[in-house]
Formats: C-alpha cells, structure tokens, sequence
C-alpha cells in the first residue's frame, strides 16, 4: 500500500527549506559585507542552524555558489580516498597472485623433471630385472 504525504506537510517543509536558505543567504551576506573569510562555523553562530543543516543538499547549494565550499562534497574526497586505497590493495593482491602464480609454474616445472628422473629409474630397474616396489 503506497502511503501519500499530506500536501499540507510537503508545503511545510518547502518553506521551512525556502527559510533556511534565506537565513543562511542573509547571513553570508551580512559576514561578506563586515570582511569575514566566511567558514561553516561562522554561518552555524550567526544563524543558530545546527551543524546537519549545512550537510543539506539545498543549502549546499547556496554555499557553492558563494564560494564558500567547493563543489567536491567530503563524503566524495572520502570516497575518492577509499577508492585510492582499494586501488592500492587491488593492485597489492594482484601482484601476490602473479607471483604465486610463477611460483606455482616453478613448482610444476620442478614436479615434471622429478617424473622424468623416476621414469627413468623405473626403467633402468626394470632392464636390470630389480623390482622397485
């Protein structure tokens, strides 16, 4: 069953949105006017907004494009930083591989000349009527 939102609540928090961005707008401008290098923490006393709404998308925007943030958010540094660090470890354990991997073709190279030395000497055996086994 599909729940619907009450058009009441939606028109809420549209202005409640529309509110803090003219909040934090005026507030920028009023830091910008006074000479401030404007930092989020400057904007949260200003305004009395909470840390978690300068992570909102909408208000995000705003601090774009004022050139208060850039626009690479920190979960995308964080992000790329991790993805750097599973590159690294991918290429680690690859590198692991390809030496077990020639390792085991050593190893293998090594098995069939043992195979060959005991044919042989299986043979030489057998020509000289000795048993083995």
């Amino acid at each position: 069953m599909k729940r619907t939102i009450p058009k009441s609540l939606v028109q809420r928090q549209e202005k409640t949105r529309k509110d803090t961005v003219e909040m934090v707008t005026q507030a920028i401008l009023v830091l910008e006017s006074q000479g401030y290098n404007i930092k989020i923490k400057d904007l949260i006393s200003v305004t009395g907004l909470s840390r978690s709404v300068f992570a909102k998308p909408h208000i995000r925007e705003v601090l774009v494009e004022y050139g208060i943030i850039q626009t690479q958010t920190p979960e995308k540094t964080a992000g790329a930083e991790s993805t750097r660090r599973m590159d690294r470890l991918i290429a680690e354990k690859n590198g692991y591989i390809q030496r077990l991997l020639r390792e085991n073709e050593q190893l293998r190279y090594e098995v069939e000349l043992l195979r060959g030395k005991v044919h042989i000497l299986t043979h030489k055996a057998a020509a000289q009527g000795e048993e083995l086994f």
